[in-house]
């Protein structure tokens, strides 16, 4: 595998993330994947990326790729429909998969070990936060489709975001009211005085007999 075909993404905001289970195919006898999408803002300089995938396409097309790239017959995978998808003005896009579950760490090291710290919590991953991707471009030519594309290895993310989903934690959701404090008072006021414990049942409904 050429080395210069796998490259760390800029930082993006993560969309469709499929990271700890994979989706499922969307045509018959597919293989379900894991992988998610990463939202590149305007100005994001994305040299190495296209350099990578330049390296997967001569790899796999040879002396043709110049020819194919001219003429549009090779699909890339960077996207600029960011209208459709209501993503930010003038983003690109990347869409990465993988039949293999993605390791996710955090930005900040783990003070055990001295590397990124590894999320296992899947709440803590979501549309909308900034991540970073390892990803490999490799070639392909498919039922006469042509192209590279983008295999996720793994996911540093970066910072968190506002959701592109819309959720909301319950706790940011709902208003909540101080807690109710018992006054203790109010169970003393008509309490029996005396120590008799039998003066606390009215003699007229004696029930001891039924015990």
């Amino acid at each position: 595998m050429s080395q210069n075909r796998k490259v760390i993404t800029p930082v993006g905001i993560l969309s469709y993330p499929h990271l700890f289970t994979p989706q499922d195919p969307m045509e018959e006898g597919g293989v379900p994947k894991f992988g998610a999408v990463l939202i590149f803002e305007e100005g994001t300089d994305l040299t190495e990326l296209r350099r990578a995938v330049a390296a997967a396409a001569q790899e796999k097309f040879g002396e043709k790729t110049k020819a194919m790239l001219k003429s549009g017959k090779l699909r890339l995978p960077f996207r600029d429909d960011w209208e459709e998808k209501n993503y930010p003005e003038n983003s690109v896009f990347i869409n990465a998969k993988s039949s293999n579950p993605p390791g996710i760490v955090g930005r900040y090291a783990d003070p055990d070990t001295g590397k990124a710290q590894r999320i296992e919590n899947e709440d803590d991953v979501y549309p909308g936060m900034y991540a970073k991707f390892s990803v490999t471009a490799f070639g392909y030519d498919h039922k006469g489709n042509r192209g590279v594309a983008f295999a996720i290895n793994n996911v540093q993310k970066w910072a968190d975001g506002e959701r592109l989903d819309g959720r909301v934690k319950a706790e940011d959701e709902f208003e909540a009211e101080a807690p109710v404090t018992a006054d203790l008072d109010d169970l003393t006021d008509d309490a029996p005085t005396t120590n008799d414990p039998a003066a606390s049942v009215d003699e007229e409904e004696d029930l001891t007999d039924l015990m």
